[in-house]
């Protein structure tokens, strides 16, 4: 194959790019980067796009300073804009150095992509590169999006990332440097088998080609097929996504419950993973497939309330048929200590209103208030105002035995978290008088005038004012 021939027939049927474009080529100086820079030069002028070339000098390895030196002097000699960032020593970790070279290289790449007001950027990833990615990732395990390897191209900030060579092989690269007496640095770290990608490349990849010659393409095949299907999936799942989620002006996510319950068990799950990608869309995707696994089961548990901790400080919340996704926030929990009520006086509680008791002739009760009625001879003043407490039960007005205020919460679906914000009222025998919002007990009587009572007085909107 004619290589350069054929790169040029697939520039111009992509059309990735025209002779207006502004693209950097990223070029470490190996034989890849240095075959796609030379290729570059050679477009025809109806398709040759202005392009500089970005390089980053990680100071990992001895040569890095030649190969910076090097590419400086290649890319004036051609009168090519050369741009480089060099990687200080201070800012290498100890552990996860290729994943932090990997990021600051990126990193700059954006921030010169963002100053030339480039419109695509270059990598010269190979098809070998992509049987590399797709075996590990296979092995590793992920999603199935990521197990269709590398793609050709993606957005990157206002414009692409393109990678023209995936359809070549690495011995066609070598056979194209030689052919053009192309200099390149070879990275003697590549034949180091301390890093997983190159126990591949050197071990693995020689005994599958051993067995096909077409690995290469039979792997690029099966990249583009996978991502064709996942691209006509992903139009429903999509369409599933909105009618079960959205977006809150907070930030948050919200899903209900009923509609997922009811979508076949595969989609329920590929829409899950979407709406993770949704919540972490814009920063790390952190979550692995035990977190959807998680979720589907917190979803379809026959408990009304839960929640899971996800990565990177997220919270999945149940609240019977609502799945809200928040920012971990550490509650700050103000215990306010119960509040005795005398007759005659009101308390005043926050997100409670004010509650008061009087003698049933001072009937204070006005519009928007609420009133029950007691015999004075049935209750212990003074009373009390308090939250609920573990195992809290009382009667109720009409029936006969006692419910458990736990109960009572589920059975009008509270959230958990909106729970402790609702009170009790005690008299001082311990007997529950009300559930302030929601239940009188059985010493709630209608009022009459020949007998000592008192007024108990619930004003949800009442201030101190």
């Amino acid at each position: 194959m004619d290589l350069l021939a054929d790169f040029l027939k697939q520039c111009q049927k992509q059309l990735y790019w025209n002779n207006s474009s502004r693209v950097l080529v990223a070029v470490s100086g190996g034989v890849d980067s240095i075959v796609l820079l030379d290729m570059m030069q050679q477009l025809p002028d109806d398709i040759k796009p202005w392009f500089g070339v970005v390089h980053v000098n990680h100071q990992l390895r001895e040569v890095s300073i030649q190969e910076a030196e090097f590419l400086e002097q290649l890319c004036c000699k051609k009168n090519i804009p050369f741009f480089m960032a060099k990687w200080d020593k201070y800012q290498q970790p100890k552990a996860n150095v290729e994943e932090a070279a990997r990021k600051f290289r990126y990193a700059f790449f954006r921030d010169v992509f963002a100053e030339q007001q480039a419109t695509h950027l270059l990598t010269a990833h190979h098809g070998d590169d992509q049987i590399e990615t797709i075996l590990m990732r296979l092995v590793r395990g992920g999603s199935l999006e990521s197990m269709a390897g590398i793609k050709a191209a993606r957005p990157f900030l206002t414009g692409e990332l393109i990678r023209p060579l995936l359809s070549y092989t690495k011995e066609q690269l070598y056979q194209y440097s030689t052919e053009h007496g192309l200099q390149y640095f070879e990275d003697e770290s590549n034949h180091s088998l301390a890093y997983t990608r190159n126990r591949y490349r050197n071990q693995v990849i020689p005994l599958l080609k051993q067995e096909t010659p077409q690995l290469v393409p039979h792997f690029a095949n099966f990249s583009n097929d996978l991502q064709d299907a996942l691209a006509v999936a992903q139009i429903e799942i999509n369409r599933q996504l909105a009618i079960i989620s959205k977006k809150l002006p907070d930030g948050n996510w919200v899903m209900d419950r009923k509609p997922y319950l009811h979508l076949e068990a595969g989609l329920q799950r590929l829409v899950l993973q979407q709406l993770l990608m949704e919540v972490y869309k814009g920063g790390d995707q952190q979550f692995q497939r035990q977190h959807i696994k998680d979720l589907h089961g917190l979803v379809n548990s026959d408990k009304p309330n839960g929640q899971i901790d996800l990565p990177g400080k997220w919270l999945a919340k149940r609240s019977y048929d609502t799945l809200t996704f928040s920012p971990f926030v550490e509650s700050k929990v103000v215990f306010e200590p119960d509040r005795k009520l005398e007759l005659g006086e009101w308390v005043h509680l926050p997100q409670v209103g004010k509650v008061g008791l009087f003698p049933a002739e001072m009937d204070q009760k006005s519009r928007g208030q609420r009133a029950i009625w007691l015999d004075a001879a049935s209750v212990q003043l003074p009373l009390t105002i308090r939250r609920r407490q573990a195992g809290d039960r009382m009667s109720l007005k009409g029936s006969t035995g006692t419910k458990k205020i736990k109960d009572i919460l589920i059975d009008r679906k509270v959230p958990l978290e909106q729970r402790d914000e609702f009170r009790i009222v005690c008299d001082a025998t311990g007997d529950v008088i009300c559930f302030l919002g929601f239940k009188d007990s059985r010493l709630s009587i209608e009022r009459e005038t020949d007998t000592i009572q008192y007024i108990l007085i619930h004003d949800p909107n009442g201030d101190e004012s």
